[in-house]
């Protein structure tokens, strides 16, 4: 009898063990290649809107605001702010400290086609430590911000 238990939990310890051998290979290879594309754009949304607040053109080199963000009247920026020198793009997020809504800060890079969430406060400030993302979504909770890519597909003829 024990001779019995004793093969089925090898068994168990071998069919874990694959197991958790498979589901590693598949985060390893979705981590690796579900994003390896180059992005062409970077959209960065504020809230549940469905329309980007701005995009980062990596191709043409320009950063373009696509509409004001709608910001109580005893605040005295415009949002989003754009410093092309620096190029970061500042935008007011939703999580309050002392009744303050905080900014959150963003950086792009052309050259390696990257966003970055430099500045921002929140409970753990999970956002600002993510890094650097050439594809990868980045989601800034909870001041309702968020950074998508798009690649650009378009077949060249020449």
């Amino acid at each position: 009898m024990d001779a019995k238990k004793s093969v089925q939990n090898k068994r168990d310890w071998i069919l874990a063990t694959l197991l958790f051998v498979l589901l590693g290979g598949l985060f390893i290879a979705f981590r690796l290649f579900a994003f390896a594309d180059e992005a062409s754009l970077a959209h960065v949304y504020y809230g549940n809107s469905d329309e980007p607040i701005v995009t980062i053109d990596f191709i043409n080199y320009r950063v373009i605001s696509n509409y004001d963000q709608n910001v109580p009247s005893e605040y005295d920026d415009i949002y989003p702010v754009i410093n092309e020198g620096q190029q970061t793009i500042t935008l007011l997020g939703d999580y309050e400290i002392n009744g303050e809504r905080q900014i959150v800060v963003i950086r792009y890079d052309y050259g390696r086609k990257s966003v970055e969430i430099i500045q921002e406060q929140s409970p753990n400030n999970i956002c600002s430590r993510e890094g650097e993302s050439t594809g990868w979504p980045l989601i800034c909770l909870p001041n309702r911000i968020r950074v998508e890519f798009e690649t650009n597909d378009e077949d060249f003829t020449v």
